[in-house]
């Protein structure tokens, strides 16, 4: 794992050594961007679900009343919380915006919750191609506000909310922080970006080298994106592609992290570049012998486990500073 700050952000990033144990258990995981059914994709992804569980504080199942109907959010309690009242991230799950529930999610959010000390709202927010862009911004967006408003009676402090995501969650969490900041909508403590999908890794290095075998499959992402966005979208809408902003100052810190063995690699990277340029505040961390996806599948790798950990005692620092 490498770590820096805005002033020393590298000019870029590559891959290590695969981790053994994901080396071992990735062909016979589930694939993200398979050429399959959207269907077979979801079932697919419940084996992420079905692994022993570590001991939570308290799990609580909220049913918001969202702006396109009923929007769930599965809501982690730490046993010891770092402060009363505590911290919390709101969570926009992965998946290409077509994949993922917080059951899949449950494992890494378990270990966020305890490792900070904080709360983990995650948000079921409506997949696509069901559900078109701007819905999930919408939703994910109404998730983040609804929680500033009612934190008192959540026992969290409305000061220390961060909003963060990986991949497709991430993107939506670079969009939704682009957007509060242009309409002077409520600021989160922080964003936390896991491999971000800050752009379209087609014409990339990473997306070249990671196409195939790391868990996330670069054409898939063609898949994500028809599915995601209405035939009339503009692509290049920092909503939907956050590297094409026009500016990227005035947003909120920045936990930001990529991966070796990932086709978003590099995306992620420039996205983190231009974070430190516009003099945002920026923890990047690289780790070249991990993939996409890496939180999900710390139940077959210590070294997905422990990169976790690691995320959870930088957000609970953000968090608490």
């Amino acid at each position: 794992m490498s770590v820096y700050d805005r002033h020393s952000v590298p000019d870029g990033v590559g891959r290590g050594t695969l981790d053994p144990e994901l080396a071992a258990w990735l062909p016979t995981g589930p694939v993200l961007g398979a050429d399959e059914r959207v269907a077979d994709a979801r079932r697919s992804h419940r084996v992420l679900a079905d692994v022993p569980l570590p001991p939570v504080g308290a799990v609580e199942h909220l049913v918001l009343h969202g702006p396109h109907g009923s929007l769930p959010v599965r809501v982690h309690t730490p046993a010891r919380p770092a402060r009363t009242p505590c911290g919390a991230l709101v969570y926009l799950h992965g998946g290409g915006y077509t994949v993922g529930t917080p059951d899949e999610f449950e494992l890494p959010m378990r270990i966020i919750a305890e490792t900070a000390g904080i709360k983990t709202y995650v948000v079921d927010y409506h997949l696509a191609p069901e559900s078109k862009y701007p819905v999930q911004i919408e939703e994910n967006e109404f998730a983040l506000r609804w929680l500033r408003t009612h934190a008192r009676e959540q026992g969290v402090d409305p000061c220390r909310i961060a909003l963060g995501g990986d991949s497709a969650g991430g993107n939506m969490t670079c969009a939704i922080t682009l957007k509060l900041r242009d309409e002077g909508g409520p600021v989160p403590a922080a964003q936390v970006l896991l491999f971000p999908e800050a752009a379209l890794p087609f014409d990339t290095e990473s997306g070249s080298e990671n196409r195939t075998g790391h868990y996330l499959e670069t054409a898939g992402v063609f898949l994500f994106a028809w599915n995601y966005l209405p035939h009339d979208a503009d692509p290049r809408h920092p909503y939907v592609t956050p590297l094409h902003a026009a500016s990227h100052a005035g947003l909120p810190p920045a936990i930001l992290v990529t991966c070796g063995f990932d086709p978003l690699r590099d995306v992620g990277h420039a996205y983190a570049r231009r974070l430190a340029a516009a003099g945002n505040d920026l923890l990047y961390v690289h780790h070249p012998d991990l993939t996409h996806g890496f939180p999900q599948f710390a139940h077959y790798s210590a070294a997905c486990r422990a990169a976790t950990e690691d995320l959870a005692r930088m957000i609970g620092r953000r968090l608490l500073g």
